[in-house]
């Protein structure tokens, strides 16, 4: 299939996602919920429309700033300050990886394939928003038709890279844009957390969707099971799957719990979506 014809499908997937919103797409409306107003409050005093806060009057304030009802109720004189508005620019991020290409049963998408749908139907509803977005790695973003493009062709002909975490080194976030990565985050959780503490330290403004096969999240494989790894080395059978379910499924929740609890800490979002939704 050529790149034009993969790009193709891959929007065809994306706005099927869009138009009924099914199940995948539900969820792409609550993720982007967090981050599409259109304009976004910064939480520090400017031009906007959105009240923030009473503060005392001070010199450098001007007279017509003075709420008389406020300071009639005190000793003191008090301006209304109101939300610096903006556009706000989303960066969206994809996973790549052998991880990424798991799926259960032959007639499950793959994680990455999932990924990647997920990934545009947000950007189309981002777009719907009236959001600047762009792909991570790339400081250009839009809100065009042209943008969808870019950003399916970027899903597309990125297949060559192995990525399980956005690349920062590369690429350092503009300050206070929004930011999506979607991903299985298997990986360490010491090295996902020395890969957010440096985005933490750009951004405030992020929603990590983690996905995974319905199979990663209860091992429901039974008997002789031969699993392979991401090398020769990793490889291993396993002659009763059944036997080790229950301690595989323990340190599974225990990732996963761990990685909520570093999201939360950053105060992101973070989204558990199944291959299989």
């Amino acid at each position: 299939m050529s790149i034009l014809g993969a790009i193709h499908k891959l929007r065809q997937h994306a706005g099927q996602a869009s138009d009924p919103l099914p199940a995948l797409m539900m969820q792409a409306e609550r993720i982007a919920a967090n981050i599409i107003h259109g304009a976004h409050g910064q939480r520090k005093a400017g031009t906007g429309e959105k009240f923030w806060q009473f503060r005392e009057y001070q010199d450098s304030d001007r007279p017509q700033d003075i709420d008389w009802r406020q300071s009639a109720k005190n000793d003191h004189v008090f301006i209304k300050q109101r939300e610096w508005q903006a556009t706000q620019k989303t960066y969206l991020w994809c996973a790549r990886g052998q991880s990424m290409n798991f799926a259960s049963i032959n007639n499950l998408k793959t994680k990455q394939e999932t990924a990647q749908i997920l990934t545009l139907a947000l950007a189309l509803l981002l777009i719907k928003g009236e959001e600047n977005i762009g792909i991570f790695g790339n400081q250009k973003t839009g809100r065009s038709h042209n943008r969808i493009e870019d950003i399916a062709h970027a899903l597309i002909t990125d297949a060559h890279i192995d990525y399980t975490l956005p690349d920062h080194q590369s690429f350092h976030l503009p300050q206070n844009s929004g930011f999506i990565a979607v991903g299985d985050f298997l990986c360490p959780i010491e090295e996902i957390e020395r890969n957010f503490a440096d985005i933490a330290t750009r951004t405030k403004n992020v929603a990590i969707i983690q996905i995974l096969d319905p199979y990663e999240l209860d091992l429901e494989y039974k008997g002789r099971i031969q699993f392979n790894g991401l090398s020769a080395a990793q490889n291993i059978l396993i002659n009763n799957t059944g036997s080790i379910r229950a301690e595989y499924n323990a340190r599974m929740q225990n990732h996963i719990q761990s990685l909520q609890n570093l999201v939360h800490g950053y105060g992101w979002s973070y989204h558990l979506h199944q291959s299989s939704e």
